[in-house]
């Protein structure tokens, strides 16, 4: 069931950042945009564009396990994930997909992230 919802384009809609001392993030720090696609084949790729105008993008597979999804990534704009694997928690609120990642990729340690996306 929740690979069936997941499956197919996102738009980035929002996003929430909590520091490791429980503060949000700054609004001007948020991605201005980005996409998310999951196919039934198992495959998924994601670019958003960051505050500063540098684009964050990935692509490989991806495998559900309970409520995360584990993408593991074949090709990155940031080699050192190239061959790792990020752990998302998958909630929805609505119909928009949220991406939880603790701590994100471009956070420290105790932070948290949360990617809101909307299919289109």
């Amino acid at each position: 069931m929740l690979r069936e919802k997941m499956i197919g384009t996102w738009r980035l809609v929002g996003f929430r950042f909590i520091d490791a001392d429980g503060n949000p993030g700054r609004e001007e720090d948020a991605p201005t945009g980005g996409r998310m696609e999951y196919t039934a084949e198992g495959h998924m790729a994601t670019a958003t564009r960051q505050s500063n105008g540098d684009y964050f993008s990935y692509f490989g597979e991806f495998e559900l396990k309970e409520e995360q999804v584990l993408h593991h990534i074949e090709l990155s704009a940031h080699t050192k994930l190239e061959g790792t694997t990020t752990v998302r928690d998958v909630s929805f609120e609505g119909d928009n997909l949220v991406l939880t990642a603790s701590p994100p990729v471009m956070g420290g340690p105790g932070s948290k992230a949360s990617l809101i996306w909307e299919k289109i």
